[in-house]
């Protein structure tokens, strides 16, 4: 008779630093597999996986050994009733399961064995133990629902308070003792520092990718390190999945765009849900100190934006990607590269299209190109400044005049969402309108002088800082002065004009001279004053 394969499992609803309820849990569980001379194969931890809104097939570590690998195990563990339901249905359903899969289930500390490998069993004993399964599952259901209708009640009294209500704190905090009771939130010595550096790299117009590539380097934790760290929980090797140390855009976007990151309070189960949390007053709650001053925070989410709208690539793209264009059909031109006889040979070309004007794509060298824009550019920007915002702050109060403007837009949103449709919200709702009608009527009143950007020179011109650039540097610059070089077909005299965003004009340069540009008029702007938006 071969010997019975088990599993023993763990499940946490709330998962805080520190807590160890899963290991005693495993523990119990593999000191029963040896006591039954069983092999154990296997084990799974639900970790803040609440019993009350997912099902054994919905939790993300267990619901494989119930699919995929359901024939590598004879036997399930898990120590209480509650640790697998806290649902009579859900207990029906998964003892059904048991009994047509015929699987033994176990719970240690309650005393119940459901064994149906064996046909052999005892019928009186196999009812005793499936009645006092769902017994034990619906006392788990009633305790529960108690424990959800408390954390509802504490989470309402705490919604309006600056005190953290539990679970993870956002990436960049940590939760500490409040000495006044409970607990708040705190800025992180490390993860906040790991925040800042990837706030700073986007005011410096990198890209995701390369801050990604930056953090990953530097060895700042990711969110599932910083929390594995904290909890401890990577130091076994029954854990399924590897924590990554790898930083990916996605997550660095999410944490950037988050409010949480200027200390705010958040409520709601997704990122999309998520909304600021407002006080009496109507202005947003601020649980801990914000990682960024409020200039450099609009400043990020302007950056952000406009990158999440651009097409550019910044990482590994051809030297003159979206800067070189045809004259012919004023599209880009695209770098390509052949060998032939051990020679390698690279262009740029356009791609064919009809349309007006109608182009039959055409093909440049890269040498030519590269020729041709360098003497453009030293001709007619060896003049043109390179400028640099830098924001001066306002002696007046007009930040904190639009944001009590915007509180009231906001709070008319959410008016009009209907999240003030319960007993008592058309009060509450009121006294927060009135609360910020009343703050703005004071801070119009207030003397101000508004804050303002100012413009200076670096000490450069485009052409000193072009030639003094790597090639992902100068394409870099030009793209963000908007800076576009066309090339007339091949074939034709060598005809440019390097465009810049100000004046239109209507005339082609080339060696020198101006000639007017063959086929149907096209406006092509004349090198003029450029500016760089940048901090």
């Amino acid at each position: 008779m071969s010997m019975t394969r088990a599993i023993v499992g763990a499940r946490v609803s709330v998962m805080t630093p520190g807590k160890t309820s899963q290991d005693e849990q495993y523990l119990t569980g593999e000191r029963y597999v040896q006591q039954q001379s069983w092999e154990l194969v296997g084990s799974f931890e639900d970790l803040d996986v609440s019993a009350m809104d997912l099902d054994p097939w919905q939790r993300p570590d267990l619901a494989p050994w119930l699919t995929d690998r359901m024939h590598e195990w004879d036997a399930i563990v898990f120590t209480k009733i509650d640790r697998a339901f806290r649902s009579i249905r859900d207990a029906v359903k998964f003892a059904e399961w048991i009994k047509d899969s015929r699987k033994i289930l176990v719970f240690t500390d309650d005393g119940i064995k459901l064994d149906y490998s064996n046909s052999n069993l005892g019928m009186y004993d196999q009812v005793l133990a499936e009645l006092f399964l769902y017994l034990g599952s619906f006392f788990a259901q009633l305790e529960g629902m108690r424990f959800k209708k408390r954390a509802l009640d504490g989470h309402r009294g705490l919604k309006k308070t600056n005190r953290w209500a539990g679970g993870q704190p956002p990436y960049g905090y940590q939760v500490i003792s409040n000495p006044t009771g409970g607990k708040i939130l705190a800025i992180d010595p490390v993860s906040s520092e790991a925040v800042r550096f990837a706030g700073r790299m986007v005011l410096q117009d990198k890209s995701l990718w390369e801050i990604a590539t930056a953090l990953t380097e530097a060895g700042f934790p990711t969110p599932a390190r910083h929390v594995a760290n904290q909890q401890n929980a990577d130091s076994r090797s029954r854990r399924k999945t590897k924590v990554s140390d790898d930083w990916n855009q996605s997550s660095i976007g999410k944490i950037l765009r988050s409010p949480a990151t200027m200390g705010l309070k958040l409520e709601g189960r997704t990122a999309k849900e998520k909304r600021v949390v407002r006080g009496e007053d109507g202005l947003p709650i601020r649980m801990a100190d914000a990682l960024f001053s409020d200039e450099d925070w609009t400043s990020i989410q302007e950056k952000l934006t406009k990158r999440s709208r651009t097409k550019e690539r910044t990482h590994g793209a051809a030297p003159l990607l979206g800067v070189a264009y045809c004259g012919g059909c004023q599209e880009r031109l695209y770098r390509a590269v052949t060998t032939s006889k051990g020679i390698q040979y690279s262009y740029y070309r356009c791609i064919p299209m009809s349309g007006k004007p109608r182009c039959e794509g055409h093909t440049f060298k890269e040498a030519e190109v590269t020729t041709n824009l360098e003497e453009a550019i030293s001709i007619h920007l060896a003049d043109i400044p390179v400028m640099r915002r830098t924001f001066v702050p306002g002696e007046d109060h007009t930040a904190e005049l639009d944001a009590v403007v915007k509180a009231m837009a906001e709070v008319r949103e959410e008016k009009d969402l209907g999240l003030y449709d319960y007993p008592g919200g058309t009060e509450e709702y009121k006294g927060r309108l009135s609360a910020l009608a009343a703050q703005r009527k004071i801070l119009a009143a207030l003397p101000h002088r508004p804050a303002r950007w100012i413009e200076e020179p670096t000490g450069e011109t485009y052409a000193q800082a072009y030639f003094r650039m790597t090639p992902d540097e100068r394409r870099m610059l030009l793209l963000g002065a908007d800076v576009k070089f066309y090339i007339k077909p091949s074939g034709q005299p060598w005809q440019y004009a390097l465009v810049t965003p100000k004046e239109i004009t209507s005339r082609v340069q080339t060696a020198g001279r101006e000639i007017e540009p063959s086929g149907e008029q096209q406006e092509i702007p004349n090198p003029t004053y450029i500016m760089v938006d940048q901090k």
